[in-house]
């Protein structure tokens, strides 16, 4: 089913950068208001100044989960991973004293949004404490949570808790020994939150316990497991497809590229687990693995093809089969993906030319044959002895000069390719090669046009340079 221009363009405000960090912000600071609140005032006593300062927090989280549910494909899914949200924005009555706690309930959010933008702010904090820093979140939820709520329980009812500096204090101490120290809970209630808590201490030794040990037997898997929210939220992410002995370089390249170096990267492929021996030269952070058959729609869609920039079909090993059969799930594959989001870039790679012609028919923007390119590297190393140097320079954005395609820019509209050329070079020390034009909807590329060729509005140019020339 296909979405408005609106619902796109609110889903791409909705995952930016910028919005989810400014989330992250509002529900820190929403989190703080309830516990000023129960610092200012007797636990039954509402704090009138902290109910106005939740009313636009709370009115800026309805708007949120209301444009999400908007663009959200499948609502069911929308209910399933956001019924916790939606259950801490619930308005209740301030006499009720314990629900004031609800807000917390967020911190899980928070904790999700600050692991997936942590590398906007800083990519070195990201990749060494992205997770902790996530894990610190729910350590935080917990304690201020069962403090909280040990403090509104008991808090005029034991002696051993005579603040809610105690309160708190009885609850991490309690999470991190998996026992009650400080003082015994009078209630029942109290009882079940002190267990709760325990219970939950518990847990996290047993998960941190795992993580260690996951991380001293194969250090980054768990950062490359995927989760299902995760891939909900992701967006303008590069899909890559099979696997074969091409694809640790195509990594290395797009994370070399700073125009896809940030970019998130989608592993789809008939394995158990990712080679991570071959992936030794990978910053492995943004990868994200998913076992499965990627010409299968409802695989396709775990993977959010519907948000995806760029789709990479590489002839797949991971299974024994014949050249042809490979050729034909990368057509079927290319086929799907055009189908269900038309404007990504696909990128396939084929073991036979003759294959091509329903790739063009797809829509597929580009097709590498690979052998048929090895070939020609090959003849033209021969023909021109010692012109492998040039090639491996020009082939590899990571050292030297690289191809660059880009727009032409405005003001070299009419110009000739011989002035454009000029121009070019000595404003951004570009090489001017080649010219792409679309003529009755199909690309045709011109290289080294003849001097006097004209140059159009909405041509693109394909330039070498050793860096992407900035020309707006």
């Amino acid at each position: 089913m296909g979405r408005s221009r609106l619902q796109q363009q609110l889903d791409l405000f909705i995952h930016s950068p910028r919005v989810e960090i400014g989330l992250i912000v509002l529900i820190l600071t929403w989190t703080l208001l309830v516990v000023v609140d129960f610092l200012w005032v007797q636990p039954g006593r509402p704090n009138s100044f902290v109910i106005l300062a939740e009313l636009p927090l709370r009115l800026c989280f309805v708007v949120e989960l209301f444009l999400r549910f908007a663009i959200a494909r499948k609502k069911q899914r929308f209910f399933r991973h956001y019924w916790l949200d939606l259950v801490a924005i619930l308005p209740m009555p301030p006499q009720w004293t314990l629900f004031r706690l609800l807000p917390l309930l967020r911190l899980p959010r928070a904790s999700i949004l600050i692991h997936h933008n942590l590398h906007y702010i800083s990519p070195q904090l990201s990749n060494l404490y992205g997770a902790q820093i996530s894990a610190l979140l729910i350590i935080v939820l917990i304690m201020l949570f069962g403090g909280l709520a040990f403090y509104i329980i008991e808090g005029t009812a034991n002696p051993d808790i005579e603040n809610l500096g105690d309160a708190l204090w009885y609850s991490f101490f309690s999470l991190v020994s998996a026992e009650p120290i400080g003082a015994y809970p009078k209630t029942h209630a109290g009882r079940i939150i002190t267990l709760v808590v325990v219970l939950a201490g518990l847990t996290l030794f047993a998960v941190f316990t795992g993580v260690v040990s996951a991380f001293m037997v194969q250090r980054l898997q768990s950062v490359m497991s995927i989760k299902n929210f995760d891939l909900d939220e992701l967006r303008n992410h590069i899909i890559l497809c099979g696997w074969n002995r091409s694809a640790p370089l195509v990594l290395q390249e797009l994370q070399t590229d700073p125009q896809t170096r940030h970019a998130p990267i989608v592993i789809v492929a008939e394995l158990e687990q990712l080679p991570l021996s071959e992936l030794r030269g990978v910053d492995q952070n943004r990868l994200y693995f998913y076992s499965g058959d990627y010409t299968r729609i409802d695989v396709l869609e775990k993977v959010q093809i519907y948000h995806a920039s760029r789709a990479i079909l590489l002839a797949d090993t991971s299974q024994p089969r014949s050249d042809q059969d490979r050729d034909a799930r990368t057509v079927l594959a290319a086929l799907t993906m055009e189908k269900l989001n038309p404007t990504i870039y696909t990128c396939a790679q084929l073991l036979d030319r003759n294959n091509n012609v329903q790739l063009q028919a797809a829509g597929v923007e580009d097709v590498v044959v690979a052998d048929e390119m090895a070939g020609h590297l090959i003849g033209n190393a021969v023909r021109n002895r010692g012109a492998m140097d040039v090639f491996a320079e020009l082939l590899t954005v990571q050292v030297g000069n690289q191809f660059y395609r880009l727009p032409l820019p405005a003001t070299l509209a009419g110009k000739t390719f011989w002035y454009a050329q000029r121009h070019l070079k000595e404003q951004y020390d570009a090489l001017l090669i080649a010219v792409e034009r679309r003529i009755e909807g199909r690309r045709q590329t011109y290289v080294n046009p003849p001097m006097n060729y004209e140059l159009q509005v909405g041509d693109y140019v394909v330039v070498i340079a050793r860096q992407c020339p900035q020309w707006g």
